[in-house]
């Protein structure tokens, strides 16, 4: 479906337009299907959300826990059938971490940090969190001290640079993901983390836009051309390349060999 290499020495040329080519009308009425599709499945799945229950406290310094953050207006069953194959490769403990969209990012952020400081007593700990729920993480990560605990970050269609889409919806909240907010702004000023940071990307995403804006301003990036926002959450080659990432070093380049339909992107990062 999309294009296949790992490669991670410096930025992909042509980056700004991230792997869309030529016009192709007949793959993107395809895309837009599949979105549409991913939006259905994932409104189905929204009133399971309060039926995952968390994993009880554990104090072990060799704990590995995979945290789940959602984004804006959804909750924890978007993450029901990446949760299902982490658990099958081995990922069994894990949490996934709900909340209400309203208030602020940074409120949430602290909501973020005081489940983590409850429910994540011993080890260390990895973040996998779509759309807003990525800056929910990089705030608890880069406000809150959240980077020495956490190894890994993996965001999915996350507005690293905000999002002209925030146009649209009158909300305080939501404001705060346009690319000139005053968050966006204070957050990408922040120094990077020690967190190993990678941003997957959908090169349809039509929540996100531009779409490059879903790379972060650190860390590497990931580029699923032919894929939506919501339909990140579904696919199995997303699945895939999240578990190659979450891998032990000695594991990760047996695990790239199933993420054989993305392309990685530099990792430097980006500038917003």
């Amino acid at each position: 479906m999309n294009g296949a290499t790992w490669s991670r020495q410096g930025d992909a040329a042509g980056y700004g337009q991230p792997g869309l080519g030529e016009y192709d009308g007949a793959a993107v009425r395809a895309a837009i299907l599949r979105e549409g599709l991913s939006m259905v499945a994932h409104a189905l799945l929204w009133p399971f959300g309060g039926l995952a229950p968390g994993a009880p406290p554990l104090r072990r310094r060799e704990l590995r826990t995979v945290v789940f953050v959602h984004g804006l207006g959804a909750n924890r069953s978007s993450f029901l059938g990446l949760r299902a194959y982490l658990r099958a490769c081995g990922y069994d403990r894990q949490i996934a971490f709900n909340y209400r969209s309203s208030g602020s990012i940074d409120s949430l952020a602290l909501r973020l940090k005081r489940s983590l400081d409850a429910e994540v007593r011993g080890g260390r700990i990895d973040i996998v969190a779509h759309s807003m729920g990525g800056l929910v993480a990089r705030a608890y990560l880069q406000r809150l001290g959240g980077e020495r605990r956490v190894d890994r970050l993996i965001t999915l269609g996350t507005p690293h640079c905000g999002t002209h889409a925030a146009n649209f919806v009158p909300s305080a909240l939501v404001r705060q993901l346009l690319p000139e907010s005053r968050f966006v702004r204070e957050l990408n000023a922040l120094p990077a983390p020690a967190t190993r940071t990678t941003s997957i990307v959908a090169g349809r995403d039509l929540l996100v836009q531009p779409v490059e804006a879903a790379r972060c301003p650190f860390g590497e990036a990931v580029l699923f051309r032919d894929l939506g926002h919501v339909e990140l959450l579904f696919r199995p080659e997303v699945y895939y390349a999240v578990a190659g990432l979450l891998a032990d070093p000695h594991e990760r380049s047996e695990a790239r060999t199933s993420a054989d339909q993305s392309t990685a992107v530099g990792n430097r990062g980006a500038r917003c």
